[in-house]
């Protein structure tokens, strides 16, 4: 029988590449996790690993464990999440992988929330790119994913939707502000900050305006949504984003969505997304029904937020 605590280390070093990256997870010294994957190689008589200068490999019997590693901690995790919750989940971890745009302020408040009702529960969040979303689910690394746009994937299955369509967001004293109707070609020349091409974002506006035979006249490209907010605050250009990545923004009145009339930038949603061949413990299945009941009712605040905002704008010359 395979050593559990190896078997463990040896996960920690294929995930991190590094003997030193996973002692420092593990809070154990180098040589300890170096001698107990010494005695799962001499067990199993295989190479697992090929050191070099920057870190470690995986073999390919290295690769072939650490996948059947990952089902069998995912397994530990689900026994030791269920007798948790005989205890009225007084203990457990739920670890999320998202996308920046609903993190502020929805899933900072929900986690609040839910942990007011379970004080014990981990959180863990990591925010990232959307592949590197449905990278962290597919690794087993992340439990629940929250990302934009997504499409069929072969292990991944959505769980939930809000729908979130992408706005053209201007400061409050921009010329498009005033609630006028706004087609694209309006707006083609004016300057624009945008996300990079990690986002989705990018793309969707780039094939929108190639359809109008002209791109975006970008003047900035970051992959933080806040600071691109700042520049466009800072100097009147145009951000194409979803309600809830600049919600606190709206709601102060800092920055106005354009009414502007794009039908390709309506059909857009947020997704909760999970593995297929995972079932959740406990704590992360607790936490997943409570941000799914959120969704519906963000969905319908969102709509009430901007059918307020336009029936305030004053109405301007015609676009």
């Amino acid at each position: 029988m395979l050593n559990l605590v190896a078997c463990r280390y040896f996960s920690e070093v294929a995930r991190h590449g590094s003997l030193r990256a996973a002692a420092d997870r593990l809070h154990v010294a180098p040589s300890a996790i170096s001698r107990q994957i010494s005695k799962l190689e001499h067990e199993l008589d295989v190479q697992l690993l090929e050191r070099h200068a920057n870190g470690v490999r995986l073999t390919e019997a290295g690769a072939l464990l650490n996948a059947h590693l990952a089902v069998v901690f995912d397994r530990i995790d689900l026994a030791k999440g269920e007798i948790a919750d005989l205890k009225g989940l007084k203990r457990g971890q739920v670890s999320v992988a998202t996308v920046e745009g609903v993190t502020r302020p929805f899933l900072s408040e929900k986690i609040a929330a839910f942990r007011r009702d379970f004080p014990s529960i981990e959180m863990r969040v990591r925010i990232r790119g959307r592949e590197r979303v449905l990278e962290a689910l597919e690794q087993h690394i992340c439990q629940i994913g929250i990302l934009y746009d997504h499409f069929s994937h072969p292990i991944i299955e959505t769980v939930g939707k809000w729908h979130q369509p992408l706005l053209a967001l201007v400061p409050r004293d921009h010329p498009f502000a005033d609630g006028r109707v706004v087609q694209l070609d309006d707006i083609i020349a004016l300057p624009c900050v945008m996300p990079d091409d990690s986002f989705g974002i990018h793309h969707l506006v780039n094939r929108v305006y190639a359809k109008l035979g002209a791109r975006p006249n970008a003047v900035l490209m970051a992959d933080q949504f806040h600071f691109l907010i700042d520049h466009a605050l800072r100097t009147g250009a145009i951000i194409f984003l979803p309600l809830q990545a600049a919600l606190t923004e709206v709601q102060s009145g800092q920055v106005v969505p354009m009414n502007l009339h794009c039908k390709e930038f309506e059909y857009r949603y947020i997704y909760a997304v999970t593995r297929r061949d995972q079932q959740l413990p406990p704590a992360a299945a607790a936490f997943l029904r409570f941000i799914l009941s959120a969704f519906a009712e963000g969905e319908k605040l969102d709509a009430e937020l901007l059918a307020a905002l336009r029936d305030a704008q004053p109405r301007g010359a015609p676009g």
